[in-house]
């Protein structure tokens, strides 16, 4: 006999030890996410593909190589041009590049914060789907648990209906509510495929993969909220609002590009002309090639298409700013508004959490009764429909406030 105990404690024990190495943590899954989302991979592929830009505006114009064979050879004292080769150089004005590599970098950047913004999105979302497995997990248990109590409710019954001091329909009342949580124990298995093919959706994984949860739902936590400070912190480092910033000052190195772009270009450039000797006399320096040094002036004169730029650079910056501010004033809204929810939550949770422990008193007694005497069997199936309720109420609203913390920290935790 102690064999046998001690075997069936190593079973449950190496059982327990199997399930804490399948489990799978929230942080778990949101690491994976991270490294394996293909949304995120696609967001930093753009984010290098918009660096790789600076390289491209911060390269001087190609030089300019040209050659000529004249068909009439021009003439000059000391013998005929036999060929012609020039070579020219053009260099913007001080500044222009950088100032365009500044814009690219800026815009680099701003492309770069979306990958923090999209990444809020995609926790929140793995996170709510978490919750829901953990919200149905505890409810398949509250289910489980509140079959036993029917089904020795309903051995109660038969024992009286064989004494005659109660119904047979009293047994198949009882009867219909445990097919009832049969029925929803079915689709609570069939609910939670959907919420493991979002998680693996968004971890990059089979669709059909387990995932074994470790609850989150089972502890409640004190949730501090203090508007003023998520509301500062959301003005000065929000992923968004730093996307917007850059955006601006993308804009700025754009205005300061195009007002370098319309100052003066200059370039350098050299005029080589090979001259053959004469034949028919013998001048000083016969056939001595002629090398022409030079230096141009892009001068821009037609100041339209500048203007033009800059005017569309500043209401672009001034399109920024107000998104900003709409983009502010949404956030402080919604955090109050899952502020509400959070603390609403709460209120029907230590609703239900009073009221489970009244039933339970109420049920004891009516059970006494009933057992004694077989009546107050419609006040007891009617308290026990309200016990289940209850802890279904109880689970419900720690997965409210749960989700109402995940929508604050959509907004605030970056």
């Amino acid at each position: 006999m102690i064999v046998f105990k001690k075997i069936a404690l190593f079973v449950i024990i190496l059982q327990g030890v199997s399930f804490i190495s399948l489990a799978q943590p929230l942080d778990s899954l949101l690491e994976l996410a991270t490294n394996n989302n293909p949304e995120l991979k696609a967001i930093h592929a753009e984010y290098e593909a918009i660096l790789s830009r600076g390289d491209q505006v911060s390269q001087l114009p190609d030089p300019t190589i040209g050659t000529g064979v004249p068909v009439l050879q021009p003439e000059t004292r000391l013998g005929p041009q036999v060929l012609m080769v020039s070579a020219s150089q053009m260099f913007p004005w001080f500044g222009t590049l950088q100032a365009k590599e500044d814009a690219v970098v800026s815009m680099s950047k701003a492309k770069f914060e979306m990958i923090s913004a999209t990444k809020l999105d995609l926790f929140y979302k793995i996170k709510v789907a978490y919750y829901m497995l953990d919200f149905l997990t505890l409810k398949a248990e509250v289910l489980l648990k509140s079959k036993n109590l029917y089904q020795s409710l309903e051995s109660i019954a038969l024992a009286k209906v064989e004494s005659g001091q109660a119904l047979t329909s009293d047994v198949l009342r009882i009867q219909l509510v445990i097919q009832d949580i049969d029925q929803k124990l079915r689709v609570i298995d069939n609910t939670k495929i959907k919420f493991e093919a979002i998680i693996n959706q968004y971890t990059n994984r089979d669709p059909g993969e387990k995932v074994n949860i470790v609850s989150e739902l089972n502890t409640i936590t004190a949730f501090q909220f203090d508007t003023t400070a998520l509301g500062q912190k959301v003005r000065d480092h929000h992923p968004m609002i730093m996307n917007m910033n850059y955006q601006l000052e993308a804009s700025d190195n754009r205005l300061i590009a195009n007002k370098k772009m319309n100052s003066v270009k200059f370039g350098v450039g050299v005029d080589y002309n090979v001259v053959a000797p004469r034949t028919d006399a013998n001048p000083l320096g016969n056939g001595r090639d002629i090398l022409v040094p030079k230096i141009m002036f892009n001068v821009p004169i037609y100041r339209k298409s500048y203007k033009a730029k800059e005017q569309e650079e500043y209401y672009t910056q001034e399109s920024i700013e107000y998104r900003k501010e709409v983009f502010t004033d949404m956030i402080m809204r919604q955090l109050i508004e899952y502020k509400v929810d959070y603390d609403n939550a709460l209120l029907e949770f230590e609703l239900h959490e009073k009221q489970i422990e009244t039933t339970n008193m109420a049920i004891e007694v009516l059970l006494v009764n009933y057992s004694s005497s077989g009546k107050g069997f419609d006040e007891l199936l009617q308290l026990q429909n309200q016990l289940l309720k209850h802890e279904i109420g109880l689970i419900k609203g720690k997965l409210d406030m749960r989700i109402a913390i995940a929508n604050i920290e959509r907004l605030t935790d970056f």
